[in-house]
């Protein structure tokens, strides 16, 4: 009898115990959003509704919706992108942004929708590709913090109408050729393309000024650290 009064006993501990765990699981808040490649940048997960994600080999994307009361509709739409600039993750990236929702205030204006980058390397040819979307798109280029953009992302960063670098991003651009990481400054044919795409993104003074601080960095062997 007494056994029987212990092991009964002990079965209502254990599902008073489970309740209370259920109870406090409910009650927390959604995990945190960390802005892929960043350190700690993101956003309240209870504010973030992510709308795919896609996992390739060398890349990944994000697309997420943030709570937004300025936007007509609620919500503002956010892309991340951490890996390689290659075919396969610039014909990825590219479908994503054609499906952003555009965020309009009830004034009419517009909110460019945030597209974070964090990629060390890939085809500088296909940054130029994604630098000129990135100019015809309304969208803000943003390296957050702990976020590092190189390479064939540095030239696409530069082909945006909005961009910025916060804290510790970095945006750096090769173009020495080194272990494929650039074009090599020593053939005019390799540069044409990169400074074509300068003056038809920032303009004939801008662009051409750009492209003499890239020639000046290119020849002394080391990276053009833009930010």
């Amino acid at each position: 009898m007494v056994s029987h009064f212990f092991r009964l006993l002990a079965v209502l501990l254990l599902a008073a115990t489970l309740g209370c765990a259920n109870t406090r699981q409910a009650g927390q808040e959604a995990p945190f959003h960390v802005v892929m490649g960043s350190n700690f940048y993101g956003y309240p997960g209870a504010q973030m509704q992510v709308v795919s994600a896609i996992q390739g080999d060398l890349f990944q994307i994000r697309h997420s919706r943030l709570k937004f009361p300025d936007c007509t509709s609620g919500a503002l739409d956010v892309v991340e992108f951490s890996g390689t600039i290659d075919s396969t993750s610039l014909t990825n990236l590219n479908s994503v942004m054609q499906s952003l929702h555009p965020c309009t205030r009830r004034d009419g204006s517009r909110v460019v929708s945030p597209v974070y980058l964090n990629s060390a390397q890939g085809d500088l040819l296909l940054g130029i590709r994604l630098g000129q979307w990135f100019q015809n798109q309304s969208v803000e280029v943003i390296v957050s913090e702990g976020q590092v953009c190189e390479s064939a992302c540095a030239v696409a960063y530069l082909g945006a109408v909005y961009k910025r670098v916060q804290s510790t991003g970095r945006v750096v651009l090769h173009l020495s050729g080194e272990q494929g990481r650039g074009f090599d400054c020593a053939r005019s044919v390799d540069m044409m393309p990169l400074k074509n795409y300068l003056l038809s993104t920032t303009g004939k003074y801008s662009g051409q000024s750009l492209y003499n601080q890239a020639l000046t960095h290119c020849r002394s062997g080391k990276g053009w650290d833009l930010s």
